[in-house]
């Protein structure tokens, strides 16, 4: 037997994502509320002023017809949703490429569908990027002919040295950057080119600008007057192709000088001199994040004068544009103040962060617009940056506010309340808790009170009582969380799950209430991450853990947790990571006080999710991601996919094939009905996974549910019995958002 065969759990014979045919019963339908996620490349269109590209960095590609007013997402044919770079061709505006982490996209048709480039790269990699794409641009002097920079500059990393050509505009690619041409590391983070008498081409990377004049055959290095060689962004004038700009990171720390800012070249990037006046210079703290030091990084030229420029500050402490018309020799913030010091008539729903500009852009067409992308928003500007409003969202009257197509959230789980149809709750990252009354139509913020509103995980109804929540949150970056009770439908929430209530700092993602427990005082059972799992019996208000004996290191990693709806003192947990720790299904019939390890017989490894069948609480699924698992000596492969116990976890088998299914939810209606969501990790080449599927006999048989979807990496699965016999369904995403839709078709 290979060694990566689970005990008892044969890979061959089970329905795999390929197989499966398409199904008809759910169509979906995109809801959110707008913006939310990391708006990281963004472009005008050449020749169309109203016509904008927006790439993401889990969403994908969106384009505006209208200004940013809407937004269709597009993303049929990439396999990778981070979107580093975007180069729309100069002489036809329907052919755009994209430099994505797994590499090239290709589109003839305005971005509609997209083509893998593979042609003169290296082979793709299962775990890691063997090109990842940080700059991509045309030759204005020739649009058959294109540049790519190697590198991941948002991370700082995974340079190779690495420019490559092409010259049949971007079908085929080859290097033109042979060894020591380049530094090995070097991370490319942007290329430029001009026309005119002196063509030429400029590279900025994290060691220095280089230059080429001969169409990228040879390259040197080009740094002259440079403080220092960490450069992140150029732009070369339009209208005077020898002049040029870049910016430079600012490394300062610890009260040394301020050295990033701005620098200008009038010989087409040989030499440079620093052009700084008037822009922000605060250096911060070593033991402090890098975005406490002003730091500018995109910069435009308007197409008509070479004088006029705009900046962008990625800093929390200075975020924003800044303007010069001048040459740079003075700096001007253009038009931005803080959400509520004045300067936008219209933010959007997010003034949680400012306007750190990680993208922008001019227009070709009419060099008074602008826009820029933040970490959740969209702004633009129409008059050369003297006013700003929001191109992410929809904002009502009555403090409501909808999507307008740009949805780059990502869901943790969504919830339908009991007592009201169309009330459902949301649970995002980075976003925390928004609640919808009409079914995902409109949106308000729920957050007042919580410590930790960043994410939200889940929400809990009270069975008789709707005024009465209670909802999990958590930090994205740290195990930080608590447990939070509302007794106004959401309005204002109290932190009632914490250290000095008995629930140690940790995110807190599964909560379960016991229906038959008593009203005033209702009992509750938490998992708390990197401790295990705690239980109230009296609303929250004091916690206890119940670990028992359960193994200390595997207690930490509570991967799911459902209760037997007859009798609350059984439990059964998921635990994750290696079976050397402990992972599998762990059972207690006395709340917690003795623990028995259930799937003895069989090597379940990473879970990812845990559900029982409502009806039949014998009856359990788990869903697992695939691991490479170093706990052994030698090293196996534990294979991801969708794992079913038919006799409370005691013996175990794989019914459905796919190295990473994320999330299972069995229908209320009929427990041969499941839906099942399969994701991935945006660590490699092709990093898309295979969306949603169904099953109508209890997993033997599966048709894939995908009509509609943009998104196929699919986080989370909620399901809701309506009173004419279908199912309501709505899936999260990682990255667009969350899609509705109704099972018209739930019963076998």
């Amino acid at each position: 037997m290979l060694p990566f065969l689970l005990a008892g759990l044969p890979l061959l014979g089970q329905p795999k994502p390929a197989d499966a045919p398409a199904g008809g019963d759910i169509t979906w339908r995109n809801v959110g509320p707008g913006g939310g996620g990391w708006i990281q490349s963004i472009a005008c269109d050449p020749a169309r002023e109203n016509v904008l590209h927006v790439g993401c960095d889990v969403g994908g590609y969106y384009r505006s017809d209208d200004g940013g007013l809407t937004y269709a997402i597009h993303s049929t044919g990439l396999r990778d949703y981070f979107i580093e770079a975007i180069a729309v061709s100069p002489t036809d505006p329907h052919i755009i490429l994209l430099g994505a982490e797994g590499g090239i996209y290709k589109s003839s048709d305005d971005g509609r569908t997209w083509r893998w480039i593979r042609q003169g790269f290296p082979p793709p990699q299962r775990y890691s990027f063997s090109a990842p794409i940080g700059a991509l641009a045309f030759d204005p002097s020739d649009p058959n002919v294109l540049y790519a920079g190697v590198g991941r500059p948002r991370w700082g990393k995974d340079g190779q040295g690495r420019i490559y050509r092409s010259g049949d505009c971007g079908e085929s690619w080859s290097v033109c950057t042979p060894p020591g041409t380049l530094p090995d590391r070097a991370i490319v983070s942007d290329i430029e080119a001009a026309r005119g008498e002196q063509p030429h081409v400029l590279a900025a990377t994290d060691q220095g600008i280089y230059r080429s004049d001969d169409g990228g055959q040879t390259w040197a290095k080009s740094s002259n007057g440079l403080p220092h060689d960490d450069v992140l962004e150029l732009a070369i004038s339009p209208s005077r192709p020898n002049v040029a700009y870049a910016t430079l990171r600012t490394t300062a720390r610890d009260g040394q000088p301020w050295n990033g800012g701005v620098v200008r070249s009038e010989d087409g990037g040989r030499t440079w001199e620093l052009r700084a006046e008037g822009l922000p210079k605060r250096v911060g703290k070593s033991t402090e994040a890098s975005e406490m030091t002003s730091c500018r990084k995109e910069i435009v030229v308007d197409p008509t004068d070479s004088d006029i420029a705009y900046v962008g500050d990625t800093a929390w402490v200075s975020a924003g544009v800044y303007k010069t018309i001048d040459g740079g020799r003075h700096w001007e913030s253009c038009g931005y103040r803080r959400p509520g010091e004045g300067a936008f008539a219209d933010y959007g729903w997010i003034t949680d962060w400012g306007p750190t500009v990680e993208c922008l852009t001019i227009s070709p067409v009419n060099p008074k617009r602008l826009y820029f992308g933040t970490g959740g928003q969209i702004l633009a500007t129409d008059d050369a940056g003297s006013t700003w409003r929001q191109r992410y969202c929809r904002m009502l009257p009555d403090g409501r506010f909808t999507g307008t197509g740009l949805e780059v959230t990502c869901l943790s789980g969504t919830v339908f309340d009991p007592h009201q149809a169309g009330r459902i709750y949301f649970g995002y990252f980075d976003i925390g808790l928004l609640i919808s009354e009409d079914g995902g139509a409109t949106f308000r913020r729920s957050r007042q009170g919580m410590k930790h509103y960043g994410n939200c995980f889940t929400v809990v109804p009270d069975p008789d009582d709707p005024n009465v929540l209670w909802a999990t949150t958590g930090q994205w970056a740290s195990n930080q969380g608590d447990v939070c009770r509302s007794r106004d439908r959401g309005l204002t929430w109290e932190v009632v799950g914490k250290p000095e209530t008995g629930l140690p700092e940790g995110q807190t993602k599964v909560l379960v209430l016991d229906p038959k427990s008593p009203k005033g005082s209702r009992h509750l059972t938490v998992t708390c991450g990197g401790h295990g799992v705690y239980r109230s019996i009296d609303g929250g208000e004091r916690w206890a853990c119940i670990n028992g004996d359960l193994p200390a290191e595997a207690a930490g990693a509570v991967r799911g947790m459902v209760v037997d709806p007859a009798d609350a003192r059984h439990i059964r947990l998921a635990l994750g990571g290696s079976p050397v720790k402990g992972s599998g299904i762990y059972e207690t019939t006395d709340g917690g006080t003795t623990w028995r390890k259930v799937s003895a017989s069989t090597d379940l490894a990473d879970i990812h999710d845990f559900d029982a069948d409502p009806k039949d609480f014998r009856t359990l699924y788990v869903c697992q991601r695939e691991l490479y698992d170093r706990e052994v000596n030698p090293p196996v492969m534990r294979p991801g996919g969708l794992y079913k116990s038919a006799d409370g976890g005691v013996t175990w088998a794989r019914i459905f094939d796919y190295h990473f299914v994320s999330c299972l939810t069995v229908s209320p209606l009929d427990s041969r009905v499941l839906h099942l969501g399969t994701t991935d990790h945006p660590y490699h080449d092709d990093s898309i996974a295979a969306g949603v599927f169904k099953s109508k006999d209890g997993g033997v048989t599966w048709r894939s549910e995908n009509t509609g979807l943009t998104s196929l990496q699919i986080s989370s699965i909620s399901v809701a019995p309506a009173d004419d016999g279908t199912a309501q369904v709505i899936v999260g995403t990682g990255g667009n958002g969350a899609f509705a839709g109704v099972d018209r078709s739930p019963m076998p």
